[in-house]
């Protein structure tokens, strides 16, 4: 079937729709009318010919039985009409275990920065025991791209195989080759032979005696070893850098400085070659120029200098001169992006990292950065937007976890953050280095915004298993913990932690005024050097919530009760157990002499924060109210306290002549003129064997003014009376012979 031209260049387009489509059968046919009328694109079209040239690769590629031959043949097609890109190169290399040698040739030489095309020829290399050319060939694309992980894992197992290859060969091995080689892959077993080979130069057998001991020892017995004995020896550069780079794996930056110095001039070699072999001579002369090393030590140094010495201007120096030599090096440009942050300039330091993203930082450690970044000016939801583009690319890890379920606090969403938390903590492991205890932490946040104080405490217990007692960070919970402890009301408990990072010199400043009432209004034991509160110690303009909860301790220490109370209201609103700093206030309220305000204060306890609500506080207010003299308010809240608490209002008073209930009760019904009920509760005081003697007045006060008729009640009492052993002062003897006159002439004459 004849087709005109631009009905070929359509049947192209529908090919490509139906390769990206993964439809082989539509396919077939279409190709098949194209390769029929190519010629109608002829030499004028140049690029809709390298269009089909291309399609017709990739369809027998992945449709057809591999044909070398015919995949080669295409390519140079689009070679002979200069239509050839670097994606068809890759595409035929790709095929390595069947592509000849002359394409990977004319495609390096071509695109001698291409890392894709130079990982297919190592793996071609590899395929056929090339292992000196592999490993050259990847050296040099690491020189170019020196956060290529791919390359580099390949670099490792293609040393590994030269190893074998030297070792099941009749031919002597090269010492030197063989520790280089066994430097490179960490062959202990190869290297402890190699210390004591006279081959070798006895710096080179220092090299590998370091190497075994590094492989064998702990990195704390290492650096000793360093301190006391390797840095007398005579030590190849080798030895230098891999002392170095192992130091710098244990963040012993402090070591690093003192192994590195800073680095020779690279000196590159002429891009000057005409045939493959001057290629590879001209790959072998870049990889072993210093030029990723003089970059790579420029690094050590600059990091340890902004982890150990914090020396800026090292940093900026590193940065410069590193990347003078390569501008595009991406692990020099996250230094450089470090020398802003060191500095606090933020929008310069993600600038910088994207550059390093740019050329060829990991996805998953440039967003690693970027999440400190964000972190560091509270940036809570960009942080949230960097962990979803993570979990799309990679599986969570305990680090996003913990940043993503600090932004969510940060943001208020508790319950969000509770579940990641769990999550992060349930299915992952928990090393002894990692953000477990964090997460942990995170979780004692939630717990204590929530009251939760038992499960607050069990993950204390957790997160503190992670450190080593007195610590930093065992002492940064031990201060959250006397937080808590104060708003759960137990001061005495409080008071152990309290103490305790006071005598490590480890209490929050935040926590010293807390620390100072505590011991005021325990009155446990105060170390001698806790200095006397004064009026200087008050925060002049309180804003946070700290400030507000400090300032009302400091006047609460200063028997200032009013301006203590108001600030504890102040720092109320502004915590999240709003219910325990009211009813701290209003404790400090009590102990001065405003009642109306306590009062008051109580009331708003009980309608903003009722599930603080307790017996105590309860019966704090009923009696106010008693003490304020409001009588009938005063009635109804001790009526409440015996339905809302019947257990501590009936049993936990003593039930002789001083129980506390009756005598209020009585004491309303006097006040308020109840007869009636006060003649009742007196009698439960006279229903003993052995009555109260004021019970007995009180009711013979009753009986003489209520009932003046009931002769027989008021001799009744009289005669009890008269048994006492007071002085009467009333006329009782006498008021109880005229009685007992009476009712014999009335009743018995």
């Amino acid at each position: 079937m004849s087709l005109t031209r631009q009905e070929v260049i359509t049947q192209i387009a529908r090919a490509e729709e139906l390769y990206k489509a993964n439809l082989y059968a539509p396919l077939q046919p279409i190709m098949a009318n194209i390769q029929e009328n190519i010629e109608v694109l002829g030499e004028s079209y140049p690029a809709d010919t390298a269009r089909y040239y291309r399609m017709y690769m990739l369809y027998i590629g992945v449709f057809e039985e591999l044909n070398m031959p015919v995949l080669e043949s295409y390519l140079q097609a689009l070679i002979n009409i200069n239509e050839v890109l670097p994606s068809d190169y890759e595409y035929v290399c790709s095929y390595y275990k069947h592509c000849e040698e002359w394409v990977y040739e004319k495609a390096l030489m071509t695109y001698p920065y291409n890392e894709t095309l130079h990982i297919h020829y190592a793996l071609k290399l590899q395929e056929e025991q090339r292992f000196e050319e592999a490993i050259n060939t990847l050296k040099y694309i690491l020189e170019c791209y020196p956060a290529l992980t791919e390359a580099r894992f390949l670099l490792w197992e293609v040393k590994t195989a030269r190893i074998e290859q030297l070792r099941i060969s009749n031919d002597p091995a090269d010492a030197y080759e063989l520790l280089n080689l066994a430097s490179d892959t960490h062959r202990k077993e190869i290297l402890k032979g190699l210390q004591f080979d006279d081959n070798l130069e006895q710096a080179d057998q220092n090299l590998a005696r370091i190497q075994v001991a590094l492989w064998d020892n702990k990195s704390s017995e290492n650096k000793k070893q360093w301190i006391a004995e390797w840095r007398h020896l005579e030590l190849t550069d080798i030895t230098r850098f891999l002392l170095a780079d192992y130091a710098k794996s244990f963040m012993m930056y402090d070591m690093v400085s003192q192994i590195l110095a800073a680095p020779q001039k690279p000196i590159f070699p002429e891009e000057n070659y005409t045939n493959f072999q001057e290629y590879q001579n001209y790959m072998e002369a870049l990889a072993n120029s210093g030029w990723q090393l003089a970059q790579h030590q420029y690094l050590l140094i600059g990091n340890s200098s902004y982890y150990y010495s914090k020396n800026k201007k090292t940093i900026e120096i590193c940065v410069e001169r590193g990347l003078a030599i390569n501008p595009k090096n991406p692990l020099l440009l996250v230094l450089k992006a470090k020398s802003f942050f060191f500095v606090k300039d933020y929008n310069a330091t993600g600038a910088a990292y994207h550059e390093a993203f740019k050329n060829g930082l990991r996805m998953s450690e440039y967003l690693f950065y970027l999440l400190e970044v964000n972190s560091r000016i509270e940036s809570w939801q960009g942080i949230l937007d960097i962990v979803v583009q993570f979990h799309r690319r990679k599986t969570p890890t305990l680090k996003t976890l913990f940043f993503q379920a600090r932004a969510l606090i940060k943001l208020n969403r508790f319950d969000e953050a509770y579940k990641v938390i769990n999550e992060a903590l349930l299915d992952f492991p928990l090393p002894q280095h990692s953000y477990a205890p964090w997460l942990y932490n995170l979780r004692m946040i939630i717990h204590k915004r929530n009251h939760n104080y038992t499960a607050f405490f069990e993950d204390m217990q957790e997160e503190i298993n992670f450190y080593k007692i007195g610590d930093d960070d065992y002492c940064s919970t031990m201060n959250m913990c006397i937080e808590a402890l104060i708003e759960k009301g137990d001061c005495e408990e409080s008071y152990k932690y309290a103490i305790y990072n006071y005598e490590q010199g480890k209490l929050s400043a935040d926590l010293y005024p807390v620390f100072q009432w505590i011991c005021f209004y325990t009155f446990l034991e105060k170390p001698d050097d806790l200095k006397k509160v004064t009026e200087a110690d008050l925060v002049q303009n309180p804003t946070t919530f700290i400030d507000y909860r400090n300032n009302g301790f400091i006047f609460w220490m200063l028997r200032n009760t009013t301006d203590g109370s108001a600030s504890l209201k102040k720092a109320a609103e502004l915590s999240t157990n709003k219910g325990a700093y009211l009813k701290l206030a209003l404790v400090c309220l009590t102990e001065g002499f405003d009642k109306p305000s306590a009062i008051a204060l109580c009331e708003t306890i009980k309608k903003e924060a009722p599930e603080v609500r307790d017996w105590k506080l309860d019966f704090e207010y009923a009696n106010l109210l008693k003490e304020d003299n409001q009588h009938e308010k005063a009635l109804l809240a001790h009526q409440n306290l015996l339905q809302r608490y019947p257990e501590e209002s009936f049993f936990n008073f003593p039930k002789d002549e001083y129980n506390v209930m009756l005598r209020v009760f009585k004491h309303f019904s006097k006040e308020l003129n109840n007869v009636e009920g006060f003649t009742k509760y007196n009698a439960m005081y006279l229903s003993k064997d052995n009555p109260s003697e004021d019970a007995l007045l009180e009711q013979l006060e009753i009986a003489t003014t209520n009932y003046k008729e009931d002769v027989f009640l008021q001799h009744n009492l009289l005669e009890n009376v008269s048994k006492l052993n007071i002085e009467f002062k009333n006329g009782e003897i006498e008021m109880l012979k005229e009685l007992k006159t009476k009712i014999r002439n009335i009743y018995f004459a």
